[in-house]
């Protein structure tokens, strides 16, 4: 119980209304005006129908055209490549490694045009010397080579001679002391002949051509060398003949390189002479190479 309850409203207090006064009655909202209609939308297009693989047909469409525009490229490309490639007989041809007098094999090569032999008589044979060769015939005068005459004369009686024209290549020189020489190779006979040079000349060089052999005949017309060699003999057999090798000297291959008559090796008033060597193709034979060369001793 309050104290009010007990004293009634204290003096000093003012008396606390019975309840609160009513509120005024709010004025009635303003209605708004009515919204405008939107306009209706358009409809969308329908939707490309899908292929069954799953992609869109405009996909692969383009997937196709790129594979098809790769592929013309390719063709373009293989067809110009074809008809710009050089055919083989434009490349220049691999010339062969250079082969020494030590060398008793001779590599093949391109033939090399040779000139018109001057007679087409059948050679007899083809019989060595210090100063050169000398080819025969059924008919007619003999040709004869000596090694500081020019070439041609010589490779064409041999093409004759041997019924086909000979390979060609280069064996390199040193450069000072040593000329470069074209090699004239058929099979089973070589003739080297130099490339003159400002400092070398023809004339002027003791060692203007030289030749091996490797069969005693060769095109069917028999190769013949001094002092009874012969392609095949053992070494037993050149021991023994008169007169008899000057000298055989063991070589790192395991042959012997067998020498005869080695003092007429010269160069006299402009004409060379030559030695004639043999080397085997073993200790005791047989003898693969015949060789004419200057060796001074």
């Amino acid at each position: 119980m309050s104290l009010e309850d007990l004293f009634g409203p204290q003096p000093d207090e003012p008396e606390r209304p019975a309840g609160r006064e009513a509120r005024e009655p709010r004025p009635p909202r303003e209605q708004k005006p009515p919204r405008e209609p939107r306009p209706p939308r358009e409809p969308r297009p329908p939707r490309e129908p899908r292929t069954p693989g799953g992609g869109g047909g405009s996909r692969t469409t383009l997937v196709l055209g790129i594979v098809a525009g790769v592929l013309a490229v390719a063709v373009i490309a293989v067809v110009g490549f074809a008809l710009t490639r050089p055919s083989d007989s434009a490349q220049p041809a691999t010339s062969a490694p250079a082969v020494s007098t030590d060398d008793a094999s001779v590599p093949a090569s391109t033939p090399a045009p040779t000139p018109s032999p001057t007679s087409t008589a059948a050679a007899t044979g083809v019989a060595f010397s210090a100063t050169g060769f000398t080819l025969t015939a059924g008919t007619g005068q003999p040709f004869t080579y000596r090694w500081a005459d020019e070439p041609t004369a010589a490779v064409a009686a041999l093409t004759a001679a041997f019924g086909a024209p000979p390979t060609q290549r280069t064996q390199a020189g040193n450069g000072s002391t040593l000329p470069d020489y074209t090699v004239y190779a058929w099979n089973g006979f070589s003739l080297f002949e130099m490339v003159p040079t400002a400092t070398l000349t023809r004339a002027d060089f003791s060692q203007p051509a030289y030749a091996l052999f490797t069969a005693n005949e060769v095109g069917g017309v028999p190769v013949t060398a001094e002092f009874g060699l012969k392609i095949g003999m053992s070494a037993a057999e050149v021991r023994a003949l008169t007169p008899a090798p000057a000298s055989e000297t063991p070589r790192p291959s395991g042959s012997i390189r067998f020498a005869f008559d080695p003092q007429r090796s010269s160069f006299k008033n402009g004409t060379p002479s030559y030695s004639v060597f043999a080397d085997t193709d073993g200790a005791d034979g047989p003898v693969g190479t015949i060789l004419y060369f200057y060796a001074p001793q």
